[in-house]
C-alpha cells in the first residue's frame, strides 16, 4: 500500500486519481487544514499536525504501508507551529539543522532518511503521473519573439544557478536581465513582486524528485496574467502541469506564450580552490575536461581564472587568501561558516565528482566532511600537502577521505603510495604551459629587476616594506633601474597602495601575459617563495628567494619542517641552486647583497643551468589531470 501525504493544491488529487486509474491501493495522511474535497470514504486516512511524528508511523504500520510519496505544498513550519510527541522530538534532532538552518533539499533528505529508518520507501511522484508532464515544445498559439527567446535562454541558465545554491526554482527574467529570483516564499509571491516578465520554472540540478517536484496550475495563469506577464516556460518531463486542458486554454485566452524546454543534463563536477595558484590550476583543468566532452557543469569555490573559464562561483577566494597559524585566528569563524555552506551546497547538488585544488588546511576539512556524510561521492584532490616537507603524520590519513591525489612533483608519488594513498603524478602546469617562453630579445638594455612580494595579503604585510627599502638601495647603486611587480587581481588594489610611498615606483600589472614580458625584460628576481619561483626557473631568470611571517608561525615551521630547502627549485635540485633568504635573514641589505652576487658572477649562468634540468623533471601529458578526474564521470556511465 502507498501512503499519500496530501499537502495544499491540486497535486493530491493528480496523484489519487492515478493510483485509482492504476488500481494501487493508498491511504491518505492529511497534513494540518487539509482540502476537505478529497473525500473517499473506504480509504484509509488520518489528520495530523506537523510534529506528531509517532501518530504518523503507528497509522503507516496499522496500514502495512511500505512506500509513500508526498503531494502538495507545506508550509516549512515556525518551532511554535509543531505539535511534538515523543517520536516528533527524536526527529526533531534529526532535523533541527537542516530544519532552521539548511535549504529545501536538504530538509528533504534528511525527512527521507528518518522514512528509511523505519522501512519505508519514499517514492517520487514522477513514478505514478507521467501524464502531467509536457514534452519539449511551444504549446500556446502564441510564438516566442527572437527577443523572448535571448530572455528564455538567460533566464534558464538563471533558474539552475539559483537552484543550485538550493533556493528556489524560478525566475523573472525582463529586456534582456533577471528582474527578480524565487526565494523560501515561493513561485506565486515571485510573480507578486513583478510586473511584465517572462516567468522560467525548472527543476533544480540537484532535484530530489521523491518529494520535492516543479508544479504549475491554473492558478499560475491566473497570476501570470493579473501582473502583465508575456509568457511562461516550464522544463520537459519535470514539471507537473495540473488541469492541463485548463490551463492551454487559459494561457491562449490571456496572450501567454507557453514553451517547455528539454534542459540537457550535464556531468556535474564540483571544483573548490583555496587561493590564486589553485585558481589557476583549477581553470587549466576545466578548460582540458571541456576537450574531452562539452556538457561539464562547474560548480563551487575559485577565483577569476576559474569564473572565466564556466564557474558558477558560490565565493570569490579572495576572501580565502591567507597563510599561516597566527593569521588564520582572525578569520576563523568565517572560514568554518564557509566550510559548512560549501559542504551542505556539495551534497545537495551530488555532483559526478568533487575536486579540491590545493590549500589543504582549507580544502582538506571540505573533503573530510563531505566522505563522511556521503562517501559516494569521489573525491580528487589536485597538489599534495607538503607532508614530505612537514606534518607527515598527515599523510598516513589521506587515504580515508581522498580517493585520488594528483601531484605535481614526481618524488611525491613514491612517499605518499607508501602511506596507502592513491597517487598519480599528473606534471607541473609550468613545464608545459606555452606562455612562459623566453625571449632574448626582449631583455631591457637597463637593469631591470621583477619583484614578487607574494598573493596573499599577509605575505604582502611582511615583504612590501623590506622590498620597498631595497629597491631604494638599487636606485642608489644603479640609478637607471627599472622594476615589474606581476601580481593578481586580488591583491593588486593592496600592492598598489603600497607602492605609494615608494620613490620610484614599480610596474604594477596583473595580466598573465605582462608577466611574461616582465620575466624576459628582466635581468633577475626577488621572489616569495611557492610555485612562482618555478615560473622563473622556466623562463631561465636567475633569482633570490625571501620569506617572513609571524614570529609565532615561523617558530611552529621552523620545529616541524623536515627538508633542508623551502624553495622548490633548491628542493627538486637536491642542492642549494637558489639563496633563500627567511625570516630574521630577510632583509633589504641581504637581498642587495645576494642579488649583486648573482649579477655580477658565474651565479647566473650555474642557476639557468640546473633551471633546465629541473623543468624537464616535471613534464608530463597536458591531459593527464583532466583525464584522471574524467575517469570517475566515465566510470558512472
Amino acid at each position: 500500500m502507498i501512503g499519500i501525504f496530501c499537502g495544499r493544491g491540486e497535486y493530491p488529487h493528480v496523484i489519487i486519481d492515478s493510483c485509482e486509474k492504476q488500481k494501487r491501493d493508498f491511504c491518505l495522511l492529511f497534513i494540518g487544514d487539509y482540502d476537505r474535497t478529497l473525500v473517499y470514504p473506504d480509504v484509509p486516512k488520518i489528520v495530523f499536525k506537523l510534529g506528531q511524528a509517532g501518530k504518523v508511523f503507528q497509522f503507516l504500520k496499522v496500514n502495512e504501508v511500505k512506500k509513500v510519496v508526498f503531494a502538495g505544498h507545506v508550509k516549512r513550519p515556525k518551532l511554535g507551529d509543531l505539535s511534538l510527541d515523543f517520536e516528533g522530538f527524536k526527529c526533531l534532532l534529526k532535523l533541527w539543522k537542516a530544519l532552521f538552518c539548511a535549504g529545501d533539499d536538504a530538509l528533504l533528505r534528511t525527512v527521507a532518511d528518518i522514512f528509511k529508518e523505519k522501512g519505508i520507501d519514499l517514492i517520487s511522484g514522477t513514478d505514478l503521473v507521467k501524464s502531467a508532464f509536457f514534452p519539449e515544445g511551444i504549446y500556446s498559439a502564441r510564438k516566442p519573439t527572437k527577443e523572448e527567446q535571448a530572455e528564455i535562454e538567460l533566464g534558464v541558465k538563471e533558474s539552475q544557478i539559483l537552484g543550485i545554491n538550493d533556493i528556489g526554482q524560478s525566475i523573472v527574467v525582463s529586456e534582456d536581465k533577471v528582474i527578480a529570483k524565487e526565494d523560501r516564499s515561493g513561485t506565486d509571491a515571485l510573480i507578486d513582486r513583478c510586473y511584465d516578465g517572462v516567468l522560467i520554472k525548472t527543476s533544480k540540478p540537484q532535484q530530489d524528485f521523491r518529494m520535492d517536484l516543479p508544479v504549475i496550475g491554473v492558478q499560475t495563469i491566473e497570476n501570470l496574467h493579473s501582473h502583465n506577464f508575456r509568457g511562461l516556460v516550464i522544463e520537459a518531463d519535470r514539471t507537473i502541469v495540473l488541469n492541463k486542458t485548463e490551463v492551454l486554454k487559459k494561457v491562449d485566452e490571456y496572450g501567454l506564450f507557453f514553451q517547455v524546454v528539454k534542459i540537457r543534463k550535464k556531468h556535474k563536477i564540483f571544483m573548490v580552490a583555496g587561493e590564486s595558484s589553485g585558481d589557476y590550476l583549477g581553470s587549466r583543468l576545466m578548460k582540458s575536461l571541456r576537450k574531452i566532452d562539452e556538457d561539464i557543469e562547474f560548480v563551487g569555490v575559485g577565483g577569476p581564472c576559474m569564473e572565466e573559464a564556466g564557474l558558477v562561483n558560490l565565493c570569490p577566494i579572495s576572501k580565502l587568501s591567507i597563510i599561516g597559524i597566527w593569521e588564520v585566528i582572525g578569520k576563523i569563524f568565517y572560514i568554518k561558516d564557509l566550510i559548512k555552506k560549501t559542504v551542505d551546497t556539495i551534497i545537495s547538488y551530488n555532483p559526478d565528482v568533487l575536486v579540491t585544488i590545493d590549500s589543504s588546511g582549507f580544502t582538506h576539512r571540505i573533503d573530510k566532511r563531505v566522505k563522511s556524510k556521503k562517501s559516494s561521492i569521489p573525491i580528487v584532490h589536485y597538489v599534495s600537502p607538503p607532508v614530505w616537507a612537514w606534518r607527515g603524520w598527515r599523510a598516513k590519513n589521506l587515504h580515508k577521505f581522498i580517493d585520488k591525489l594528483m601531484v605535481l612533483l614526481p618524488f611525491e608519488v613514491d612517499f605518499l603510495k607508501n602511506y596507502g594513498v592513491n597517487t598519480t603524478f599528473v606534471g607541473h602546469p609550468i613545464a608545459s604551459d606555452s606562455d612562459f617562453e623566453k625571449n632574448d630579445s626582449l631583455k631591457s638594455d637597463n637593469l631591470t629587476v621583477t619583484l614578487l612580494p607574494g598573493s596573499r595579503p599577509s605575505e604582502l604585510e611582511y615583504h612590501m616594506p623590506i622590498l620597498k627599502k631595497f629597491s631604494e638601495m638599487m636606485i642608489a647603486r644603479y640609478p637607471k633601474v627599472r622594476f615589474y611587480l606581476p601580481t593578481v587581481k586580488t591583491v593588486a588594489p593592496l600592492i598598489k597602495r603600497y607602492v605609494e610611498t615608494w620613490k620610484y615606483k614599480p610596474i604594477v600589472s596583473t595580466k598573465k601575459l605582462k608577466k611574461v614580458k616582465a620575466y624576459n625584460s628582466s635581468h633577475i628576481a626577488v621572489a616569495a617563495s611557492g610555485t612562482v619561483t618555478l615560473e622563473l626557473a622556466k623562463m631561465g631568470l636567475p633569482f633570490v628567494v625571501i620569506y617572513k611571517t609571524s614570529f609565532i608561525t615561523s617558530k611552529l615551521v621552523k620545529w616541524l619542517i623536515k627538508v633542508p630547502y623551502v624553495c622548490l627549485v633548491n628542493i627538486l635540485a637536491g642542492k642549494s641552486v637558489v639563496p633563500e633568504l627567511l625570516q630574521n635573514k630577510c632583509t633589504p641589505e641581504n637581498i642587495f647583497i645576494a642579488v649583486e652576487n648573482i649579477l655580477n658572477t658565474d651565479l647566473k649562468y650555474q642557476q639557468k643551468n640546473e633551471f633546465a634540468k629541473v623543468m624537464e623533471s616535471l613534464k608530463a601529458d597536458n591531459m593527464k589531470p583532466a583525464q584522471e578526474v574524467f575517469s570517475y564521470i566515465k566510470d558512472k556511465k
